[in-house]
């Protein structure tokens, strides 16, 4: 249940309009728990694929991680591609 809510905060957090620092933390905070969870998952994965053969509880984790990451990946082309397209400002 805390990884739903966690892949739906993070997709949701790229299409609301948030301020600026609550959109960094939420991005930071995000790719940390998904860093962790990638690390998790994968050593569950690996464990789990040499001591008990089929499927396992590593893989909820794992996809999760990825979720959350590629919500990151996503903002940031987001933002990236809102950039190119902003005319550009008044130099100082």
């Amino acid at each position: 249940m805390i990884y739903a809510l966690l892949v739906i905060a993070a997709w949701a957090s790229i299409f609301l309009p948030l301020p600026r620092w609550l959109s960094i933390l939420a991005s930071c905070l995000f790719v940390g728990i998904g860093s962790i969870l990638l690390l998790f998952g994968l050593a569950g994965s690996y464990w789990a694929s040499h001591m008990t053969p089929g499927t396992s509880g590593a893989t909820s984790t794992l996809v999760t991680a990825v979720l959350l990451l590629l919500s990151r990946m996503v903002f940031l082309v987001k933002a990236f591609i809102g950039g190119l397209t902003e005319p550009p400002g008044p130099s100082l």
